[in-house]
Order: structure tokens, then sequence, then C-alpha cells
């Protein structure tokens, strides 16, 4: 086909049909990407205080730097490169999975390893085959875990009153001791604790009294009640009298369920032992039933509470991540099938393992909320650049990654297995692309057509 000078400047006759057009540009999705993540950014910002915000802005300089450095060195359009907002998605997860307190310079180290050696070294966006945030991730986890697994702080409420600005500033840029402010947010979530236990006591009494007061005999109650029973019976053609026969019955049918109700609250004691920030021996709740797993004793371990102050974070973290999700599912940005079967199969097998082998792999609860799943759920393994390009490819490379997760958490070195995973089943996209190639279009709707 003949392509004159005109129509090769507006790159026309080159792609073949068909040709689909769409609004959704790469820059609108990356917007709406960094938009669905604010309800997570607030959460983390409330638990673990302003550190966040501040390794965002780190990062999301570095990430700038780098596209603007990567643009002149390729020839690029500047203008071009500032105005990507691609860059800012890689800092903003790295911020949300990097340590709060981590140095300045690991930030900046982790940030321009990810966007210069894992996607411009490969040809930019859209080219690298590693996700660039997993892989900075690694990158500090293998290269500095000594420094990586101390800078953590305790998911407390209100751990942003302690944690401010001028403080995380303190630890990150001048290098001040991150011990002291970690133990002032410890000391935080022991009070907090300490009314939380307070409260649940409350409300075992308050369950306590209320079961006594629907079980103890009202002979005279019961005998007025079986008056106005034969009376209603008696005169069943009044109407008056026949409703406050029903209102009658129904509060006696309501009476022994209450107390049924009751009575089962109290045989789940409130008071029951549960895991608190004072009895993790590890930065994180993975790390640390990782020293149990190796004794082989983690159903020994006390109970998550997920309402409690050491662990509520955790729950409104995977809920805005959940919402995110759910705006990028409505705006089309990802299609849910992908976090779907992911997060069936992480329940599915989570909570085989923990049927067979209790002494090693924690709930299929926990699996879901703790680490990184939801955001690997919903950010992660949905990025269209690492993962396969068939959509039957994409539902099994998600499962293989949710199955990778178990596997490393129940049996690898390293707690919280998303990225590891993530990694791994980049690897494995190109594999999934082969094994699950589409028919070509326009071939095949016959038998003995175009074939």
């Amino acid at each position: 086909m003949q392509i004159s000078v005109q129509s090769a400047k507006q790159n026309l006759g080159i792609e073949h049909a068909p040709h689909v057009h769409s609004s959704m540009t790469t820059t609108k999705i990356m917007l709406l990407v960094l938009i669905s993540l604010l309800p997570a950014v607030g959460v983390m910002t409330y638990f673990f205080g302003a550190a966040t915000i501040v390794q965002f802005v780190i990062a999301a300089v570095v990430a700038i730097v780098c596209q603007v450095l990567a643009a002149l060195l390729r020839g690029r359009s500047l203008k071009r490169a500032c105005q990507d907002p691609s860059g800012l998605v890689t800092a903003l997860l790295l911020a949300l999975t990097l340590p709060p307190l981590l140095p300045w310079y690991l930030t900046v180290i982790a940030t321009a390893f990810a966007m210069l050696i894992v996607r411009e070294c490969f040809g930019g966006l859209g080219m690298n085959i590693f996700n660039p945030a997993m892989s900075g991730f690694i990158f500090l986890v293998i290269s500095v875990p000594g420094v990586f697994y101390t800078t953590w702080i305790t998911p407390t409420p209100e751990a942003l009153f302690r944690a401010t600005p001028s403080r995380v500033c303190e630890v990150i840029f001048q290098g001040a001791d991150p011990t002291i402010l970690t133990a002032e947010i410890k000391d935080l979530n022991a009070r907090q604790e300490a009314e939380y236990t307070i409260k649940l006591e409350q409300a075992w009494q308050e369950a306590a009294r209320t079961h006594q007061q629907l079980t103890a005999p009202q002979e005279g109650a019961t005998a007025q009640e079986d008056g106005q029973n034969a009376a209603a019976t008696a005169n069943a053609a009044s109407t008056t009298d026949t409703a406050s026969n029903a209102d009658t019955a129904s509060d006696t049918q309501q009476q022994p369920q209450a107390a049924q109700q009751s009575a089962a609250y109290l045989e789940l004691s409130p008071i029951e032992p549960h895991i608190t920030a004072d009895a993790l021996t590890g930065a994180t709740f993975l790390e640390s039933i990782k020293t149990a797993r190796k004794a082989g004793n983690v159903d020994t371990q006390p109970k998550l509470d997920f309402m409690s102050p050491s662990f509520i974070a955790y729950a409104c973290l995977a809920a805005a991540y959940f919402f995110g999700g759910m705006v990028l599912i409505c705006t089309k940005v990802i299609r849910f099938q992908v976090p779907l079967f992911f997060l069936l199969t992480m329940m599915v097998i989570g909570a085989l393992w923990h049927y067979f082998d209790p002494t090693l792999s924690i709930s299929a609860l926990e699996h879901l909320l703790m680490g990184g799943t939801m955001l690997g759920a919903f950010y992660i393994i949905t990025d269209p650049v690492t993962t396969c390009g068939t959509f039957k490819g994409r539902i099994l490379l998600s499962m293989i990654i949710a199955v990778l997760i178990i596997v490393i958490r129940v049996h690898g070195s390293y707690s919280d297995s998303v990225a590891f995973a993530v990694m791994l089943g980049n690897c494995l996209a190109p594999l999934m692309d082969v094994l699950t190639k589409r028919r070509p279009f326009g071939i095949g709707y016959r038998k003995g057509g175009l074939d």
C-alpha cells in the first residue's frame, strides 16, 4: 500500500484494521489510579503518621527527575516527561509499601532503581517487564534488611498527633533516633489497648445483667399473659383483644430469643487475650508470626482482633484499597475478574492450608487483610504493562500469584511475599500469553475459512 508523505506524518495508513478508539488515555488512567489511592493515603496518615506523605514527596521528586533525565538522554520531549503522571503512581506505591521512617537516601535509591533500572532501561513506560514499585521494594529488602525492618511505626489510632511532620522529618532527613518516636506511639497504643479492654469488660457485664433479667422467673407476668391469651381466645370477634393478643405473643417470642442472644454473647469472653503491638517480636505481624511459624506453633498464638487499636488499621487500610479498587473497576481502568479470582484463590488456599496445617499457616482472613494482599489485588497484579496480554492469561496468572504468596508466607524466609510473588508472576507473563493466545481477528469464524 502506498503511503504518502502527509499520511506518514499523520501516522495514517500504517495500522491494520480493526481501528479501536478510546477516550481513556494513559494519562487519565494514571490520574484515576492516583485519585483512587487517596483513601489509603488518608488511612496510612491517620494510623502511621505524616511519614507516609513525606516519603511520597521524596519519591515523587526523584521519579520526576528520573523521567526528565531519561528524556534528555533519549532526546525526547521534556514537557511530555514532566506531564507524565506514571512516575507519581510508582512513587505513591513505594510510599505506601516502604517503612514510614526510612531514611531519605534509601527512598531515593529505591525510587531511582525502580525508575531508571527497571523501567527506563527496558524502554520506558509500557516496555518494562517487572513492576517498578515492587522491584524497588525488593531491592531494599534484600540490600538493607536491618534498616528496613527497624523503621516501622506501630499502627495506632491518632498516631498522626505523635508522628507529626516536623518529628518525622527529623528522623527521615536529620537522622534522629527513630526508636524514641516509635516508643511514644507504642505507649499510646498500650493506653488505647487498656481502654479497649475496659470497654469490652463493661459490655460483657452489661450482657450478663441483661441475660439475668431475661432468664429470671416472672410468674406474675406469665399468669397475666395466660389470662390475656384465654380472654383473647374467648372473644375472638373483638378486634381490640386480637391486636393485644398479637402484641403479647410477639413479646413472648422475642424474650427467649433475646435471652439466647445474650447467652451466646456470654459464651464469647470479650477479655480473651489477643495480640497487641507490645506482643509483636518483629516490625509487622507477618514478620512476628514468622518466628512462631519456624517453631511450628502458629495455632497457639493469641487471636487477632481487628477491632483492637493494634490491628484496626489493617482492616481500615484493606477497606480503603477495596474502595479504591471499586473506583478503578467502575471507571473501567481494570476488570473485576482479575482481583476477584486472585482474592478467591487466596481465600480458598489459605483456608485449606490453615485447616490441614494450622501450626504453619495463619487463617484465610489474616492472609487477606495483613500485608500487601489488597494492594496487590487492585493495584499491582492489574498493571497492564507487566501482566499478560490475554484475558485468560491474566486470570490464570492472578491465581498463580495468589498461590505463590501463600507458599512463600508459609515456607519462605520473607514475611510478606506479595512483591516476590508478583516478580515471579511477571516472569511467567510471556509464557501465559503463549498458552492462552487469542484467535486472530477474522480467523476461525467458519470451518475451512481463512485458516
